[in-house]
């Protein structure tokens, strides 16, 4: 919507320019992880909310941390190469080249920490530091899709922490209390006016926090079976940044000067989703167990991403995604092959958010298939050392982009989209 007092003309300068601000929300929903570098990623994510043996179930069921006894404190380290090339299609203007960007992720290091406490008999308590949403693309700054992104860092930081309570037999509840720390940094190229001239280029960063909370619920019919459920709340991110431009000639910064665009702060609000996750974990014998997930995520109502520029009068924008809600399956086992060795291993299936039509050249996902594996060995009575690795495959899924003559009609595909996760795990008991 754009309110009164401001001309198209305006408005279309902020439509080509400074587009790049939706386009990081769908950055943001193209990278909401499981993975947080512990043996989830052995599993594949399968019995998210219900394994709950190690203080990782702080994030994906807080109500498990009534199996867990002591000080148990757990640091995960995970080292992710992602593959993010673009094929362009002979429809890709001509005048944008032929530079494909090369690979836009690359090598990624990420780490986290949980602990858990047992001060009482039916009450336990819990903190993690971890980060599961977002990461950062980086193009060569000649590639074809320039004037729509050439660099984007989402990441959220949570600091979480969570409290247990067992209220009677085998069944608990767990709350947390998610608070996120979320930093955005993106550049974009722009097209001068003047003929030949080099591009010039635009650039946002902005920190801020958002708050949420997750609620988990966990039922012991026996000690064999188990079944958890997890509800994540949505997260608001309220970014703001002066756009800072550069190399712009004298044309476009006459324009930029008359909208009022160059000394302006722009609003951008995006949502983290509500999540919600079933799971299933059946102990077979004293070796083998298996679980299963389903789960979903809320994307298609917080599709609308509010952008507001602060001028009087103030100018706001929502932008519409057009994300549909996904669907998440998974299946996996572990397997006690010796008394201080387990091995893990599962599969799980993530439907995609968007489709052709709306998906932006920063959101590369599709459809994902996860496969991942992995061991755990039990060095004495307080240590656990866990590794494990995992392959997240999202196809070659396609994508088509015009916004007219300034950033010119960008059309093609991801070329094999794979993401790989290796992780060393290390978990401490009093």
């Amino acid at each position: 919507m754009v309110e009164s007092g401001w001309g198209s003309s305006r408005v279309g300068i902020l439509v080509c320019i400074g587009a790049l601000l939706p386009s990081a929300a769908a950055h943001a929903g193209g990278l909401f992880l499981y993975e947080v570098g512990t043996s989830d990623i052995g599993f594949a994510s399968a019995g998210y909310a219900a394994r709950a043996n190690a203080p990782v179930t702080l994030l994906t069921n807080p109500a498990g941390m009534t199996r867990l006894d002591g000080i148990q404190v757990q640091v995960g380290t995970e080292l992710v190469f992602a593959n993010l090339t673009f094929a362009a299609d002979p429809a890709t203007s001509p005048f944008l080249g032929t530079n494909n960007g090369g690979n836009a992720i690359g090598w990624l290091p990420t780490a986290s920490v949980f602990a858990t406490f047992a001060p009482w008999k039916d009450f336990r308590f819990g903190l993690g530091i971890f980060n599961n949403f977002g990461a950062p693309e980086r193009w060569d700054s000649g590639w074809l899709g320039r004037y729509y992104t050439t660099k984007t860092t989402l990441l959220g930081l949570s600091i979480m922490p969570g409290v247990a309570w067992n209220i009677i037999g085998g069944l608990s509840v767990g709350i947390t209390f998610n608070a996120m720390y979320g930093h955005l940094s993106q550049s974009v190229a722009v097209q001068n006016l003047e003929p030949l001239a080099p591009d010039g280029s635009l650039s946002v960063t902005s920190n801020t926090w958002g708050f949420g909370g997750n609620v988990g619920l966990l039922y012991e019919f026996s000690p064999a079976t188990r079944l958890g459920i997890t509800y994540t709340s949505p997260v608001k991110l309220s970014f703001s940044s002066s756009p800072t431009f550069s190399g712009l000639g004298s044309r476009l910064t006459a324009l930029l000067e008359a909208a009022e665009l160059n000394s302006r702060t722009i609003d951008l609000g995006m949502t983290v989703p509500q999540t919600l996750m079933l799971s299933f974990y059946q102990a077979i014998g004293s070796k083998w167990a298996l679980m299963a997930d389903v789960g979903w995520q809320n994307w298609a109502s917080f599709a609308m991403v509010e952008l507001g520029i602060t001028t009087t009068p103030p100018v706001s924008l929502t932008s519409n995604l057009g994300y549909v809600n996904t669907w998440h399956g998974a299946v996996g086992a572990q397997v006690q092959v010796s008394e201080p060795w387990q091995i893990n291993f599962g599969m799980a299936y993530d439907s995609s958010m968007t489709n052709a039509q709306d998906r932006a050249l920063m959101l590369a996902i599709a459809d994902q298939w996860r496969l991942g594996a992995g061991a755990q060995v039990a060095v004495d009575e307080h240590w656990n050392i866990g590794f494990c690795s995992e392959l997240i495959w999202g196809g070659s899924p396609s994508v088509v982009e015009d916004r007219g003559p300034l950033a010119g009609h960008v059309s093609g595909a991801y070329d094999n989209f794979y993401m790989l996760f290796f992780s060393l795990n290390f978990t401490w008991k009093s």
